[in-house]
């Protein structure tokens, strides 16, 4: 078994744990939104809607989840790519690619979250 430090590998391992907790925070986010969403349509919260308008915030509820999850993907790319420089020890910018989608899937999903809050917001307002 090779023990050997790679170069950079604190550096790496710092940008994987804060890319994971960027995927748990939004994953969180948006698992609590369709959580609330499934409790008022199955009724134990009650509102005064039929469950079908609840579509349009699970939507985006699902997608912001989706989202994540495609941004955490896309951060195994970075950290491959980052692993693979250090260990040959060549400093390439192909990292940049996979981090700008994963930065890019991670805003998407935040924005999917506060679509949902509205669409919800929406409902509520319309209802009380």
């Amino acid at each position: 078994m090779n023990t050997t430090p790679v170069p950079g590998d604190n550096a790496i391992t710092v940008l994987g744990r804060s890319l994971t907790l960027g995927f748990k925070f939004l994953a969180w986010l948006n698992g609590l939104g369709v959580l609330l969403i499934l409790c008022c349509s199955i009724g134990v919260i009650e509102i005064g809607l039929p469950a079908l308008w609840m579509r349009f915030p699970l939507v985006s509820f699902l997608g912001g989840m989706a989202l994540a999850a495609l941004g955490l993907m896309w951060s195994y790319s970075v950290q491959v790519s980052l692993i693979h420089q250090a260990i040959k020890g060549t400093l390439r910018r192909t990292h940049w690619v996979p981090l700008a989608c994963t930065t890019i899937a991670y805003m998407l999903s935040l924005f999917g979250f506060l679509a949902g809050c509205w669409f919800f917001q929406l409902l509520m307002e319309s209802t009380y």
